[in-house]
């Protein structure tokens, strides 16, 4: 009777021990930092806010220095990040691929009405407009990049009435991937692409710098507005310490923080849901980009 007894309370103890771990108990959390997120300015700027975060929540917080979006998704696939900063098109990605799901966005004030992304020539180029691009070398960011990729590709298509198929196969001589959108407008000015589709803020903003001249280039093709940029987490993390996370960034308001990461002192974490992105779905069904294709 005795020795049933106590089978009985390891059973009940591992069957509890299984349950604590499927329901998804962290013993820390992690954060995964794009190439873009990754300067001296954001190391220290970033570790305020993963302090702050860690007292919030009630876990150690870390970082994962993701080399491309997909590095970020595979890891929170993995269970090795809990949370990053996407583009709205590597966030379907990340909720196809990884089951992400949004936690909050990133609002630019300051950018409602300038466009997302931009098409950039050499300031000497003999590129004035889409057409001109024929048989031209061109890069882009990342291919899960919404201002980077998915954007400039759709202004192409657009303008020019060609199918995508024909874009990716017969239109360029050359298409490239940078990795990092300063990178890109680095590659314009050096001559190593042709044209370059880039976030609209990163020309202006590496001029600022002083790491090009202001007259360096040329912007030939511009997008709309973006939304909201996406925050997205791991959907199996437990409720509590998702309502912890949410609430700690909708109150976040360090101006340093979001200047150095997201280029706007005005910038802000908003509220936003799953279907605030279904636009980008649509424009990826348009190009016919699978989120499949695009991670394998």
């Amino acid at each position: 009777m005795l020795s049933l007894l106590l089978l009985i309370v390891a059973t009940v103890s591992v069957l509890s021990a299984c349950s604590s771990a499927q329901a998804g108990a962290m013993e820390k959390f992690v954060i995964a930092y794009l190439p873009s997120e990754s300067n001296d300015s954001a190391a220290k700027l970033n570790k305020d806010f993963e302090d702050k975060l860690s007292e919030a929540i009630g876990l150690p917080v870390e970082s994962y220095k993701a080399t491309s979006y997909n590095a970020a998704i595979e890891a929170i696939k993995n269970g090795k990040a809990d949370m990053a900063t996407f583009g709205p098109f590597s966030y379907i990605v990340a909720v196809d691929r990884a089951k992400v799901e949004p936690i909050v966005g990133v609002s630019l004030p300051s950018l409602a009405e300038a466009p997302a992304s931009v098409i950039i020539v050499p300031k000497d180029s003999d590129i004035q407009s889409i057409a001109d691009l024929k048989g031209k070398t061109i890069g882009f960011v990342d291919p899960v990049s919404t201002t980077g990729h998915l954007f400039p590709k759709s202004m192409i298509v657009d303008e020019l009435g060609i199918d995508p198929e024909e874009l990716e196969t017969n239109f360029f001589s050359n298409i490239q991937f940078a990795g990092k959108h300063d990178t890109a407008v680095l590659g314009v000015v050096k001559g190593q692409y042709d044209a370059a589709g880039v976030s609209g803020m990163y020309p202006a903003m590496l001029a600022a710098k002083g790491l090009i001249e202001e007259d360096s280039y040329r912007v030939i093709a511009s997008s709309g507005p973006l939304n909201a940029t996406p925050v997205g987490i791991r959907s199996t993390m437990p409720e509590e310490t998702k309502e912890k996370l949410k609430s700690f960034l909708l109150g976040y308001d360090n101006e340093e923080y979001f200047e150095n990461l997201f280029g706007m002192p005005d910038a802000k974490f908003i509220e936003v849901k799953d279907s605030d992105f279904d636009n980008i779905r649509d424009i990826a069904k348009k190009l016919n980009l699978s989120t499949e294709d695009l991670l394998k």
